[in-house]
C-alpha cells in the first residue's frame, strides 16, 4: 500500500493536525487497522494519537482519500467524537440496558 500526504493543517486550538492522505493498493481496500499502520509508518506519527474520521474509495478503483487526525497528547483526544474512537479501537462501546418489561396484571 502507497501512502502520499496531500495535505496538512495545524490546528492549535484543539491541538491536532488534520492530515489528508491519498492511499493506493493492490487488492480490496485496507481495514482501518492496515490503514491506521501504514499511515503511521508514513507520517512517524504515534498510533494511540491518531484517529481515522474518513476514508473513501470508488467503487472498483485502487485508490482512495483518508482524512486523519492526529493529536499532540491523549488529554487533547478528548475532544474527538466517540464512535471514531470505538471504531479504531481506542474507546470500549457502551454497553445497553437491559429493558425491563412491566407485565400488565
Amino acid at each position: 500500500m502507497q501512502v502520499n500526504v496531500k495535505d496538512k493543517k495545524e490546528n492549535k486550538s484543539l491541538s491536532r493536525q488534520e492530515i489528508i492522505c491519498e492511499i493506493s493498493f493492490d487488492k480490496a481496500k485496507p481495514s482501518r487497522k492496515d490503514l491506521r499502520e501504514a499511515i503511521c509508518t508514513a507520517t512517524g506519527i504515534s498510533p494511540e494519537l491518531m484517529v481515522i474520521v474518513s476514508s473513501k474509495g470508488g467503487f472498483g478503483e485502487r485508490s482512495g482519500i483518508v482524512l486523519v487526525h492526529a493529536y499532540s497528547n491523549k488529554e487533547a483526544l478528548a475532544v474527538e467524537k466517540r464512535h471514531l474512537l470505538v471504531r479504531d479501537g481506542m474507546m470500549e462501546k457502551k454497553k445497553k440496558a437491559a429493558k425491563t418489561v412491566a407485565k400488565k396484571k
